[in-house]
């Protein structure tokens, strides 16, 4: 017996790379990924222990201190989820975001495809309807370096400067 349901969901998932590291047949079903490191930045190192410190001490007070600042997030990412319907893409988009898979020899369309949604959410994010070079740039720095990796535990490397000369 099977059975259908209609669903919208969103997989976000988090990895210890010591643990060991998913085939990279799996990883082209992620469309973005994100690596997270410590701040080596001192001054905002600082800003982050400083805040941890704060929110401990009184929990409330902390998320009263960042309340504003949050509204103002909620709205903007509200205001570009609106957004996003009117956003649109020209020939040219499309013609690089296939050029840079092609280049960095990715499997699949996946990338492509998530390229372009990406880089029409950047868009929507900035207030624009209209999807620029830029918004392309910073979609690839999250939907490709996922996809560089050819075996297991290999390093995912992305070079900017092949999708720079194809952009620009």
């Amino acid at each position: 017996i099977s059975f259908s349901h209609p669903a919208r969901f969103i997989l976000v998932g988090t990895m210890n790379p010591e643990e060991g590291d998913l085939r990279p047949q799996l990883l082209d079903r992620f469309g973005l990924v994100v690596d997270v490191y410590g701040e080596q930045d001192t001054k905002r190192r600082i800003e982050v222990i400083k805040r941890r410190l704060e929110y401990e001490n009184d929990t409330e007070e902390f998320f009263k201190n960042y309340e504003e600042c949050q509204k103002e997030l909620d709205a903007k990412i509200e205001k570009a989820k609106k957004l996003l319907q009117s956003v649109k893409y020209n020939d040219e988009v499309l013609e690089l975001a296939a050029k840079i898979s092609i280049e960095l020899d990715v499997d699949g369309h996946r990338a492509d495809i998530t390229m372009i949604k990406t880089a029409m959410t950047n868009a929507a994010y900035n207030g624009r309807t209209e999807v620029n070079k830029q918004d392309l740039t910073e979609a690839s720095e999250l939907v490709l370096p996922h996809r560089m990796r050819r075996n297991p535990f290999e390093e995912g490397t992305l070079d900017m400067t092949v999708i720079d000369k194809i952009i620009n």
